[in-house]
């Protein structure tokens, strides 16, 4: 069996748990180091990149050098006539972009920055990704939530997964886990919606079934998807989102919800300052006392009773972000519909532990939806 040497167990560490940095990176990089490498960022660029993070205010700029980096080499790709690897290099450009602006709020300019190229990096790979990937524009309020379509080939009248994010994940941090759910025929559909990606302009919505709704209403009118067989996934706060929008939206099929909280108001003070800073922001850019008032609306509490069709809830035992008692109380008040899995090594959204749980939810909504 092989076994890391003495040198890279220590290399790997100081990159999670890294000296001589300000506390705001290393409190990023211990809860989410693993996410990085989870989500399609390389080994190689983590260990180029963070050891030049000197602090918090160095690590946007430093991953949108990344992302400007990688996007060069997929364009010489594109020059080339590679088109698939081409595309495979303009996801790893957006990445980049997408961890340079991930919870970070310190400099508004920037993060846009960031955000604007991951969504034209992203969108340059859309054509040439097997399955291709298609941009639509879901109807919401006054204006729309964008979403990424990819649908596997061969597929007559698809199921299909809508995948939600969290707090500060977007469409395009899904990318390594659609190929898990298309391998198992199923499609996708990733979007942004209130306080994610491209609409950071709205504030959390707490009752988000109703943004699920509006996906919905496109997605079952595309002729391309079976309109009884869709499902949901969420992460994070996605993972208290999917749970909610099952018990409301009737049209939704099953859904997994992964290391979701059940109640924010129970740990507010306990979660990382990164975190609240984050959600007091997507609450609107409120003061952290009013973010913990806010925090009392992100509840499941009396949700979820009678509850009648299926939900799959994964946490992991060591998350520290989320614990897992909010899954088993989950799971407590949806009843016998409601399954739970529990990793004992798993981290927050189990990142550390990607090659268990992804492809348990992948067959559990197949099971479900096919």
């Amino acid at each position: 069996m092989y076994k890391l040497t003495h040198y890279q167990k220590k290399e790997e560490a100081e990159l999670s748990e890294p000296k001589g940095q300000d506390k705001l990176t290393q409190e990023a990089l211990s809860n989410w180091y693993v996410r990085l490498l989870a989500n399609g960022i390389t080994y190689f660029d983590a260990t180029e990149v963070i050891p030049k993070v000197g602090s918090w205010d160095d690590w946007c700029r430093l991953w949108i050098e990344r992302g400007d980096f990688r996007l060069a080499g997929a364009e010489e790709m594109a020059r080339s006539g590679r088109r698939q690897s081409a595309a495979e290099g303009f996801v790893r450009a957006a990445l980049a972009y997408h961890f340079a602006q991930f919870v970070y709020n310190e400099d508004p300019a920037l993060k846009q920055e960031a955000q604007d190229k991951k969504v034209a990096a992203y969108q340059r790979a859309l054509p040439d990704l097997l399955p291709p990937g298609e941009r639509i524009e879901v109807p919401y309020e006054s204006g729309n939530l964008p979403g990424i379509l990819r649908i596997p080939a061969g597929l007559s009248k698809a199921p299909c997964v809508i995948l939600i994010s969290g707090l500060d994940s977007t469409k395009e941090e899904f990318h390594t886990l659609e190929a898990i759910v298309h391998s198992r025929g199923l499609a996708t559909f990733a979007f942004d919606g209130p306080a994610q990606g491209e609409r950071m302009d709205l504030p959390i919505e707490p009752a988000y079934e109703k943004p699920v709704s509006a996906v919905m209403d496109v997605l079952c009118k595309d002729a391309r998807l079976d309109a009884e067989r869709i499902g949901a996934l969420g992460v994070s706060l996605g993972g208290h989102y999917a749970p909610r929008a099952l018990a409301y939206e009737k049209r939704l099929k099953a859904a997994v919800g992964v290391t979701g909280f059940y109640d924010l108001d129970e740990h507010w003070k306990t979660i990382p300052a990164l975190t609240r800073k984050g959600l007091c922001h997507a609450f609107g850019g409120v003061s952290e006392a009013e973010g913990a008032e806010r925090a009392k609306t992100l509840s499941l509490r009396g949700h979820l009773k009678g509850l009648d069709r299926p939900l799959f809830i994964i946490h992991g035992e060591l998350d520290r972000l989320c614990p897992v008692d909010q899954g088993h109380k989950i799971v407590e008040e949806a009843g016998p519909l409601a399954e739970l899995k529990v990793y004992p090594e798993g981290v927050h959204v189990c990142n550390n532990v990607p090659f268990l749980w992804r492809p348990l939810a992948a067959d559990w909504l197949a099971d479900k939806l096919t």
